[in-house]
């Protein structure tokens, strides 16, 4: 799955975090790990319910997950530090609306969040945010995406990267149409 991520463009290989929620247990990447050269050495386990010892190797956005995890239903995190849907956290006020088909009816609105990475302003941010949606994107950060499977968050990862790219396309199409119609 980092590899996936990689080769499409969402993250770079030491940005980012994958998750999964097993039998009350989170496997998560450890900090520092490349996300394209991922084996089992780089994935830890850590406790869903509270903090432990395995932590300090984990990734620094542990808390983050634990708190989706505690909190919604979900059973599978992708965080990416995605271009696009960074950019348009940083230009937009509440929320990322979707303006491509598939983004409006699949992902939907997703929501900008607050807070420090790894910290418990983020991790309370982003598993409010995740409750009603598949993804969220931390201000000038990068994209929380969950579902039942890595297979879903990938999706809605990759989604709401496309989705933001899409907006930004436009966007800029609109602004550069304005500047030559204003020429005139």
């Amino acid at each position: 799955m980092g590899q996936k991520l990689i080769n499409a463009g969402l993250t770079s290989s030491r940005f980012g975090n994958i998750s999964l929620l097993l039998n009350n247990k989170i496997f998560i990447t450890c900090t520092g790990s490349m996300l394209d050269e991922l084996d089992e050495n780089c994935v830890v386990g850590v406790e869903l319910e509270g903090c432990c010892p395995e932590d300090a190797i984990a990734s620094s956005e542990t808390c983050v997950h634990r708190a989706v995890y505690r909190f919604t239903s979900h059973e599978a995190i992708i965080h990416t530090h995605s271009p696009y849907a960074v950019a348009a956290s940083l230009l937009e006020a509440k929320e990322v609306l979707p303006l491509d088909s598939e983004g409006r009816i699949f992902l939907g609105p997703m929501p900008i969040v607050s807070g420090s990475f790894g910290s418990n302003e983020l991790a309370e941010s982003v598993s409010s945010a995740l409750q009603d949606h598949k993804a969220c994107i931390a201000r000038g950060h990068g994209v929380f995406a969950a579902g039942r499977s890595l297979k879903e968050a990938y999706t809605a990862a990759a989604m709401a990267e496309h989705s933001a790219q899409i907006g930004y396309l436009v966007k800029s199409y609109c602004c550069e149409a304005q500047g030559i119609d204003g020429a005139r």
